[in-house]
């Protein structure tokens, strides 16, 4: 009986296992015990089955060859490819975004191509990014366009003609290799002015990221509100002869012109790429050829080295080249043997300002270098100060003598007759003046070997004082002059009569106001801002070299004001007014945009030949640039709406430059080195407003 029910209960079990082994068997295509019937879609996650990365599985590491669903999948896929015009490439496409056109980003290096810096001993590799959309997914077609025509006109040979103005059209078609693996022909339209083939191939790789594997941070921000009715039309009235002029021709009637809102180009599209490929070049968008690759190179120029790396290089550049043996700011051409400079006809003031970065980069590090070189430029301001042999006047430069070397430089009298140079003084220039002289009283060391520099301060700035005709305007100059003599001789006469002048309360107000930070309708006077700048600055420090407090603090609510007034055009300000001031936190966002300018600001600077007219979304203001000038009916005072990055405009001081500007001329004359950026970079690190890692 209990065999039976033994039996018995086998047979049972026996039954219900065939029974249940069919809803057991393994559905998958891994294991050997597998069913046979249709292949079907791996669901389980064991890291001893498949391998496979399609975008079809749902697990991870297997090898599954069941088959993708129908059509392009969101994700990253490695791309492999060659084209008709540069070769080799590999990098990474994705595919982004679940909606019916899904964005298409292509991020590749070529594996043979570079691009020669003509003034660093460095070949950049190349890199480039195509972005797009998935016209289709089922069959799949990319769609995308090639920018020729940009900023610079001519490069190597190479010139940007009309027809480049029109973007390039590139479609690509894919056939599906399989496991969600794609490959992909592209071409150019055929009708393009340039032509080009592309194939390569798209292996899946996973899914994307939380951002995408490129983004363009390239923009263009309104710098003011659009003017009232009653003033636009009185404006366009008055200027309807302007208008009239054949350069408007393509620009009257577009809707940018007639609207008259000037636009800042906030362009940081890759930085930080950049600071991690120090040698390399992504050209963004763009037809590859040695214009694009030239253009892209500019950009690479600011954004590539650190701030502390590009007033290492400066600082090195800067006595070798631009600077001449009597301590002046020069130009050079570059690449000539021997040397060749020519001394800037504002060479006083850029003197000054260079001294002021080497007080701020020696009290910073204690480098005798700086030193030398600030007592050097020091020896040429008292040269530039003594030359003309007139107390009333002094030169706008000096340099060496030259034989017959140009009708407006003036030899020298006995006993300068080495020497050249040029008339005459004025306002700008005597702001070189005072700040090298204020400066240099305020920091030179103590020791005793620096007291013959000091004894020559005090009986300039008395000289100033006296007799200075420039200096005695009956204003600010008449008010620095006198304040520097009292502060370097202590004679009270001087400041009895800086302080009648400086209580007046036009004076005072002009000062708490902003100091002339002005920006109206995408009108300023681009050079008078930084010369502002630097009357704020001589301000600063003599109101806190003689302890005057009240004025103290009406130059700090002026820090802040002028931020207020200005929050788009300026660099140096804004470094200034965070070193020396408390700036609240409402002006942060001017702060941060000097700092982008300071990291925009390329080196080394080169004056390529640059035309944004070449490009066809660019327009022309409607309003002259300084117009109160009233020349501009000479055919002059052009400018744009959309403006210019630091790294594509070219200055011997780039902080008077205007962002309206569009052209640059060629040259290979290096305007000055980079004494603008060592200005504000030594007075930003000396005052802690950014560190060695910026």
């Amino acid at each position: 009986m209990k065999n039976m029910t033994t039996m018995g209960l086998k047979l049972f079990c026996l039954i219900l296992l065939l029974a249940l082994l069919p809803a057991c068997a393994d559905s998958d295509d891994d294991d050997a015990g597998a069913d046979s019937g249709q292949p079907q879609e791996d669901d389980d996650n064991d890291d001893n089955d498949d391998n496979d990365a399609s975008p079809s599985d749902d697990d991870s590491g297997d090898d599954d060859t069941s088959p993708a669903p129908t059509g392009l999948q969101p994700g990253l896929y490695q791309v492999t490819g060659s084209d008709s015009q540069s070769g080799a490439y590999e990098g990474t496409v994705e595919i982004r975004g679940e909606d019916e056109d899904p964005d298409f980003i292509r991020v590749v290096r070529y594996a043979d191509l570079s691009f020669p810096d003509p003034l660093l001993d460095l070949d950049y590799e190349v890199h480039s990014v195509w972005t797009g959309r998935v016209a289709s997914t089922d069959p799949v077609r990319v769609e995308l366009t090639l920018k020729v025509a940009d900023t610079i006109t001519e490069y190597n040979g190479l010139v940007r003609k009309a027809e480049d103005g029109e973007p390039v059209e590139v479609v690509g078609e894919a056939a599906e290799m399989g496991n969600g693996n794609y490959s992909l022909h592209f071409q150019t339209v055929a009708a393009a002015a340039h032509q080009l083939t592309a194939d390569e191939t798209w292996t899946y790789s996973g899914p994307g990221g939380e951002q995408p594997i490129f983004q363009d941070e390239d923009s263009f921000v309104p710098g003011h509100d659009p003017m009232p009715d009653f003033l636009h039309d009185l404006l366009f009235l008055l200027l309807r002869d302007y208008h009239a002029l054949e350069f408007f021709d393509p620009y009257r009637d577009r809707p940018e012109f007639d609207l008259a809102v000037h636009y800042i180009a906030q362009f940081h599209t890759d930085f930080e790429w950049y600071r991690a490929h120090p040698g390399a070049l992504r050209v963004v968008g763009k037809w590859l050829d040695d214009i694009s690759l030239a253009e892209t190179m500019l950009r690479a120029r600011g954004f590539s080295p650190t701030l502390a790396q590009k007033a290492a290089w400066f600082d090195e550049d800067m006595p070798r080249f631009y600077v001449n043996p009597l301590g002046m700011f020069s130009a050079a051409l570059t690449g000539s043997d021997p040397l060749l400079q020519s001394e800037s006809g504002d060479g006083l003031l850029w003197t000054g300002c260079y001294l002021a970065g080497q007080v701020f980069r020696y009290l910073t590090t204690g480098d005798a270098a700086a030193l030398d070189n600030w007592l050097q430029a020091l020896d040429g301001l008292f040269l530039s100060h003594d030359i003309v042999q007139d107390p009333t006047s002094f030169a706008r430069t000096v340099r060496p003598h030259v034989a017959g070397g140009g009708k407006e430089w003036i030899q020298g009298a006995a006993p300068y007759e080495a020497y050249d140079w040029l008339c005459c003084g004025n306002n700008d220039m005597i702001q070189g003046l005072y700040y090298g002289y204020l400066l240099s009283w305020i920091f030179l060391p103590a020791e005793a070997q620096y007291d013959e520099y000091r004894a020559g301060i005090a009986e300039r700035a008395a000289r100033l004082a006296d007799y200075g005709s420039v200096a005695n305007d009956g204003q600010f100059n008449e008010i620095k002059a006198h304040w520097l003599a009292y502060l370097t001789t202590g004679e009270d006469t001087y400041r009895q009569h800086y302080q009648e002048l400086w209580s007046n309360p036009f004076f005072r107000l002009y000062v708490e106001a902003g100091d002339g930070k002005w920006y109206v309708y995408g009108i300023t006077d681009w050079s008078g801002q930084h010369l502002e700048t630097i009357g704020m600055l001589i301000l600063h420090f003599l109101a806190e070299a003689t302890g005057d407090e009240e004025a103290q603090a009406i130059i700090e609510r002026g820090w802040t004001n002028g931020m207020r007034l200005n929050r788009w055009t300026q660099t140096l300000f804004p470094i200034a007014a965070e070193a020396l001031g408390d700036p609240p936190a409402d002006v942060d966002a001017v702060f941060e945009n000097a700092i982008w300018g300071m990291r925009e600001l390329a080196y080394p600077k080169q004056s390529l030949a640059i035309d944004k007219r070449i490009d066809p979304a660019w327009c022309a203001s409607p309003l002259p640039d300084l117009p109160w000038k009233f020349d501009w009916m000479q055919g002059g005072r052009f400018q744009g709406v959309f403006g210019m990055p630091m790294f594509d405009r070219m200055h011997p001081n780039m902080w008077i430059t205007s962002t309206s500007e569009f052209q640059v001329g060629a040259s290979d004359w290096m305007d000055g080195g980079g004494a603008d950026f060592l200005h504000a970079y030594w007075l930003g690190r000396y005052y802690g407003v950014f560190d060695e890692n910026d």
